[in-house]
């Protein structure tokens, strides 16, 4: 048995990690009596964003031209250049 932390945010659950459960499994979901304070939306991006930029300065291997194409489309943002 595994456990997962979250909360609700407009009746959806919203996992604290990147959880990986496996196909299949037979899950229950018990919701507590106790509020959580949940990071604001704007907390939350912030957050997403610089796990990218972390993920992109340990990145080992090049990144294609399309990567830059592609990210252009959703968000903007500055790279950083280590000249």
């Amino acid at each position: 048995m595994e456990a997962y932390q979250g909360y609700t945010e407009n009746g959806k659950i919203i996992p604290l990690a990147d959880q990986a459960i496996p196909d299949g499994r037979r899950a229950i979901i018990t919701i507590l009596d106790e509020p959580v304070v949940a990071q604001s939306r704007l907390e939350r991006q912030k957050k997403a964003l610089l796990a990218l930029e972390q993920g992109l300065a340990d990145c080992d291997e090049p990144l294609p031209p399309e990567f830059d194409e592609i990210l252009a489309k959703r968000v903007n943002l500055t790279r950083k250049l280590d000249l």
